[in-house]
């Protein structure tokens, strides 16, 4: 069995899994490292900023401390900090407008500096109001014992069953508010939160671990508050309670679905609050009608540039902490939660793709197609990530995409030292004896080329310059050699351009065959083409030789279909891309059949079968040919599809009832049909074959077991 140079791929397949395999491990170890966390984080924020997101909940509302309202007060001489029973009118504005629950965003751990009497009103408004949040803080420092702080956990304290998330900090103290606060609060939530490596806020804990308690984060405090429907519990990536489950990560914190920009929820003005509920008291028409705060949930929030509430977020540089909150209470209530693509999928995802891009560079034909691929694959990677994440699912393009263009470095590198060589010694193989097209898809396609031998349906080709032997001693060797050389570059130009290889030259004999390195649907027909060019050429030629004093040359074809064996043969350091078999031997019989009938171009039954009248044919005889028992039936080929002249179609006509009436027996009959196609065409000589036998046979009949099939005694 003949190979291919050593330093061509022995298996693709195997190749492509390495190659996989590589790009897979390089992926993991940037992803172990963290390398790609901040291309990932940044990728988020930008489905954030363009990829179209829910609307804000209309149920939530945010009353804000502004610049704005800091220079209100400032003209009425209140300075900052306000006094607190400055937000009494707030909370009672909300009570007064029906708010579910008033939510306060803002640290009350230190007693009022304007006296016992301001912290007591505004617990007093808190208590009445019976709905009121306030927050506090968790620290991983140890302080001193806060008097409070079993109240705090009394009020704020979850029991939650369950093993819960692995890496979770481990705190020591709570800064708390100040007791009034503590027993006026509904409940209390806690408002810390951790930016990621970026200093951007993506993802809050809902809940933290204190003692031997759970204490939740403000938003979550406040709905876990209204939504008493039972015990929670931890599961694998998830704080559950009934059916509601809430997707957590492996710090335990829940990744944020943002609604949009800063301003996104509803907001109202502190100041102009707080100048409603006076309006309201003294029978004016408030600024804000107080049923607009009907059954919202109100958080209550600094957002001043100078009160150190203001982070970094996906949709802005400026978020404040009360739009964080309000951002999670919004999921909580909408229960459309931004869930992670679990880490297998992920992997499944990249497999796919790596694996795509990897078959289409070891195995698809051409650049065009390589790069495209990696284009539409990429889009792809990108466009399953924004469909999943309009669906509430985060799926991180970053690791497909670096492992798909891994894939394809390391494909492409590999496809240019092995499959570049691999197809300058297939063009070095074959340059000769195939056409540019041919080898150029070999080339795209070297699968296609089994070495060693493989059985392939073929059509052959052979051709002999008539008498030219005998022409040749009559000439000079410079002439003969010219004179062969014009002959046999044209008429190899044209199997060339038909897409037939050639086999080899035998003086001025060409053999060559479709079918084979390509699969060809139509062999036959390119075969049969070929051969009518040629003789059309070979009038010009012998024209130019006339010219020149030559002789004129006249050559013979036979053409044959059928199975044969197909590959490179001969040593493993030379060898040659030939074709062996039955089939070889009987189109170099036909070849010289043309002899006997007087023809040009002679094709074998199956040829004309192959080719379904996409050729003019027309048959001439059964023959048994040297080597073969059994007859065949020989056609002339006549012309390209209706091309065929009037005298030749009316010759083909009479010839046809002719040989029916010869192979009866019916000689006399049959010569009055050949004697009418020499007068539609006195140029047939097959015609005259035929006329002549059976003027041969009415003198010296056939003996009874006559088949009508001729049996020539030489090739």
């Amino acid at each position: 069995m003949l190979k291919l140079p050593g330093y061509l791929p022995k298996s693709k397949l195997k190749a492509g899994a390495v190659i996989m395999l590589a790009a897979l491990l390089f992926s993991w170890g940037s992803q172990a490292s963290g390398l790609m966390e901040l291309y990932s984080l940044k990728t988020l924020d930008l489905f954030f900023r363009y990829v179209p997101l829910p609307p804000a909940s209309r149920e939530i509302v945010l009353v804000t401390v502004d610049q704005p309202d800091l220079d209100f007060f400032k003209n009425q001489g209140v300075t900052w900090p306000w006094p607190r029973q400055l937000y009494v009118p707030i909370i009672e504005f909300c009570q007064r407008g029906g708010a579910r629950a008033v939510i306060m965003d803002i640290f009350y751990t230190e007693a009022s500096s304007y006296g016992p009497e301001d912290d007591h009103r505004l617990a007093q408004a808190a208590a009445a109001a019976g709905n009121v949040i306030f927050a506090f803080s968790l620290s991983q420092n140890e302080r001193e014992p806060n008097p409070v702080e079993s109240e705090l956990l009394g009020k704020a304290g979850l029991h939650i069953a369950g093993p819960p998330p692995g890496d979770l900090p481990h705190y020591r103290s709570v800064l708390s508010p100040i007791q009034p606060l503590v027993q006026a609060a509904q409940t209390l939530g806690n408002v810390g939160a951790t930016a990621d490596r970026d200093g951007t806020y993506r993802r809050v804990p809902l809940v933290a671990p204190f003692q031997d308690l759970w204490l939740p984060t403000l938003a979550f405090a406040a709905f876990q508050r209204h939504h008493p429907d039972g015990p929670w519990r931890f599961e694998a990536g998830a704080l559950v309670q009934g059916r509601l489950r809430l997707p957590l990560d492996d710090q335990g914190q829940l990744l944020l679905k943002f609604r949009g920009p800063s301003r996104s929820h509803r907001r109202f003005s502190a100041a102009n609050i707080i100048r409603s509920e006076y309006q309201c008291r003294q029978g004016q028409t408030p600024d804000y009608a107080p049923a607009e705060l009907a059954g919202k949930w109100v958080i209550v929030g600094l957002t001043a540039p100078g009160l150190y509430d203001l982070k970094a977020s996906p949709v802005g540089a400026v978020y404040s902490g009360a739009e964080i909150h309000a951002t999670l209470l919004d999921n909580l209530l909408k229960g459309d939660f931004l869930k992670t693509v679990p880490l297998w999928g992920v992997w499944v995802w990249t497999l796919a793709l790596t694996g795509l891009m990897v078959a289409a560079v070891l195995y698809a034909p051409g650049l065009a197609v390589v790069l495209g691929t990696l284009v539409i694959l990429t889009l792809a990677n990108l466009g399953v990530a924004v469909l999943a994440f309009m669906g509430s699912w985060w799926l991180d393009p970053i690791l497909p995409d670096e492992t798909l263009t891994v894939a394809f470095i390391l494909a492409a590198a590999y496809s240019y030292a092995t499959e570049g060589r691999q197809k300058l010694a297939i063009r070095r193989m074959f340059a000769q004896y195939m056409s540019e097209k041919v080898i150029h898809h070999l080339m795209q396609h070297p699968e296609k080329l089994k070495l060693g031998g493989e059985r392939r349906r073929v059509t052959l080709f052979f051709s002999d310059l008539a008498g030219f032997t005998t022409l040749s001693e009559r000439l000079d060797p410079e002439a003969v050699v010219s004179l062969l050389n014009d002959y046999l570059s044209q008429m190899t130009d044209i199997i060339l351009e038909e897409e037939g290889t050639v086999d080899k030259y035998e003086g001025d004999a060409i053999m060559a065959f479709w079918g084979a390195p390509l699969d060809q649907e139509d062999q036959a027909c390119r075969a049969c083409r070929a051969a009518l060019c040629q003789q059309g050429a070979l009038q010009e030629l012998n024209q130019d030789f006339a010219a020149s004093g030559l002789p004129v040359l006249t050559n013979r074809i036979g053409l044959h279909t059928g199975d044969a064996i197909v590959g490179n043969l001969g040593s493993e350091k030379r060898f040659d891309y030939t074709v062996i078999g039955d089939t070889v031997n009987l189109a170099s019989r036909l070849e010289g059949l043309n002899k006997f009938y007087g023809t040009n171009i002679l094709a074998s039954e199956t040829t004309v079968q192959e080719c379904a009248g996409a050729m003019e044919f027309r048959e001439l005889d059964r023959v048994a040919v040297k080597g073969r028992e059994t007859p065949i039936a020989v056609f002339q080929v006549l012309a390209l599809p209706g091309a065929l002249t009037p005298a030749q179609a009316g010759a083909r006509e009479e010839f046809a009832r002719g040989l029916e009436l010869y192979r009866e027996g019916r000689f006399a009959a049959a010569a009055a049909h050949f004697s009418r196609a020499l007068e539609y065409w006195p140029e047939d000589h097959p015609s005259l074959v035929f006329l002549t036998r059976c003027q041969q046979y009415e003198i010296n009949p056939p003996p009874p077991d006559w088949d009508a099939v001729f049996r020539p005694d030489q090739k």
